[in-house]
This record gives C-alpha cells, structure tokens and sequence, in this order.
C-alpha cells in the first residue's frame, strides 16, 4: 500500500484584487472540489488569488493582517471540509513601530482550521512588486496523518534554485508554487517545473491563474512534474478546479534507490557537497564587478535604460 495524496488545485480565472470577491469565488470553488469523486485532501490556490486590499472599508488600505479577517475566514473553511487549505497568496499589511510593511504572503490551514505557517514571497517581483517587502523564512508543513512534507513557493521564487532546493534539503517532497504569469512567459518558462522536480527529486506544481488580473492576461498551463522531471500533466488556458492523486513514495524510491534507478541525485549531493563560496555574501562574487543593482522601481529602470539608449524611440 503506497502513501497517496489528493492535492485539489484551483486555477481560477475570475479573480479581483478585492478580499469579499475573492473570498466567495474560494468557498465556490473549494465546495466543486469537495463534491468530486476524489475529494481532496490538501488544497491550493493561485498567487494573490485571496486578494490585496477590503472593497468595502470606508477608506483603501491594502493588505490584512495575519491572521486576521481574511484567515479568520479561510480558517473556517478548511475547518469545515477537514483539510489542509493553501487558497493562494494575498497582501499581508504588517505595522510597525508606526512603519507599514506589505507582503505577498500564503497562509497555510489545517484540517482543523489552525493557521500551521505563513510563506512570504522571498523574491518580489521587482519593479512590479516594489511596495512589496521580501520574506527570510523557507517554509515547510506536514501532512501529519501521512508523514508528507510539503515545500511553498511563490511565483517568482521559482526563478532561483537556491529556494526549492532548500526546501528539499528540508525534507519537502512535494513543492508548490502559486503563480500569477502573465502571457508572453510560458515559453521561457516552461522547463522550469520539470527542472526543478528532476534536480530535487520531488513533485513540483505550478498552478497559475488563468485569465486576465489588472490589465494582463495569465495563460494558466498549470504544470505538474513527477520526480523524474516527466511533465505528469499540463492544463490548458481556461479556468478549472481538478484534482489529482500523487504517489509519494515515488520521491522516497527515487531518492533512496536513484531517478530511474539510475541518477542518485540526493544522495550523491552530500557525498559531492560542492563548495558555495559565495554562500551568505553572494555580492562578492565576480560577477557584480560589472553589474548594476536590481531595477527597485519603474523610475530607476527607465533611467538607466536611458541612459544606454534602450526603448528610446519616440521618446525625448
């Protein structure tokens, strides 16, 4: 008898950046999911798939504290099915010393409506995410009834193998990554899941919105890659609710005895245990002699796109 999941994935399409809107399009689509022939037992949603800010207060403040109303209501629902709920990403506004601090924050659920952890994004998506403060924190949560550790992600956190290899490093075997991808990326993007499932021997899921969110549209194509790095299926562009079983002791085989009996790539990391020279003061690498600090705004990037004559047609 095999150690079995039921992750069910929401990848929504008719979202808005408002807390009450999003917060009824979550119980809809939870309760789709609950009444399926395979009911879920842990389920995830998109990147700021919860919302940014209350429609209805009286002036716009962005974000909620967490926990706070948002996870209060959250909370219920993952009580109410008995699940693990991940339902997405959202603002989280933390205050202070009279100082006001945003991130892209994912609360995680148990199945008995406790808030187990928060994932903040650790790698904003800058310039667009400027107002947005990086997380420090690699998370981690079990599935305590079946002994199955799970790795979060968000979005951009993919971009940079140092996270989902940790995450690894810790024990997570299943990796998820909410998205909210913009079309014009799936094709540089695509390898991505399957890179990292190979490289950590683990499950990677990418589920992505589908549809348009503030004047992009995201191509959904929600990936979710085995631990041999074979895609097990790709969604298409339009928004849907499904599930699917995954098979854990795929990783601990692949991890103990080699992907495809062959590549023993966990095991052979600590036997290698290649230096990180640059571990903990990667400015020092060579490569920064030469290149400019990240783009923090809009404003700094057109400045410097100015001034080495970059899109400047037109322009004066």
């Amino acid at each position: 008898m095999g150690t079995y999941l039921n992750i069910g994935m929401m990848q929504s399409g008719d979202c808005s950046s408002s807390f009450e809107y999003n917060l009824k399009r979550i119980k809809k689509e939870t309760r789709s999911l609950m009444m399926g022939m395979n009911a879920p037992e842990l389920i995830v949603g998109i990147e700021l798939g919860i919302g940014t800010y209350w429609a209805e207060a009286e002036e716009r403040v962005d974000g909620d504290p967490i926990p706070g109303k948002v996870t209060e209501e959250l909370s219920k629902i993952a009580k109410e099915y008995g699940i693990y709920f991940m339902p997405g990403s959202m603002f989280e506004r933390v205050e202070e010393d009279g100082e006001v601090k945003l991130y892209n924050s994912i609360p995680i659920f148990g199945p008995d409506g406790d808030l187990i952890d928060v994932h903040r994004k650790m790698c904003p998506y800058y310039p667009v995410e400027s107002h947005i403060t990086k997380g420090e924190k690699y998370v981690t949560f079990d599935i305590k009834e079946k002994g199955i550790k799970i790795g979060v992600l968000n979005c951009h956190d993919w971009c940079f193998p140092e996270i989902s290899r940790n995450l690894a490093l810790m024990g997570a075997e299943i990796l998820i990554r909410p998205a909210m991808d913009p079309e014009g990326l799936y094709d540089s993007c695509k390898g991505i899941a399957p890179t990292r499932a190979f490289e950590n021997q683990a499950y990677f899921i990418s589920l992505n919105c589908a549809g348009k969110y503030l004047g992009t549209y995201n191509y959904g194509k929600s990936c979710i890659a085995g631990p041999d790095g074979r895609v097990l299926y790709e969604t298409g562009s339009n928004p849907m609710y499904f599930t699917m079983t995954f098979d854990v002791d795929r990783v601990r085989d692949a991890r103990r005895y080699g992907t495809n009996y062959t590549d023993q790539l966990m095991r052979q990391l600590k036997a290698f245990n290649p230096p990180q020279p640059f571990a903990n003061h990667i400015g020092d690498a060579p490569i920064y002699e030469n290149l400019p600090d990240p783009d923090y705004t809009f404003e700094s990037r057109a400045e410097m796109f100015a001034a080495e004559g970059l899109m400047s047609i037109g322009k004066k």
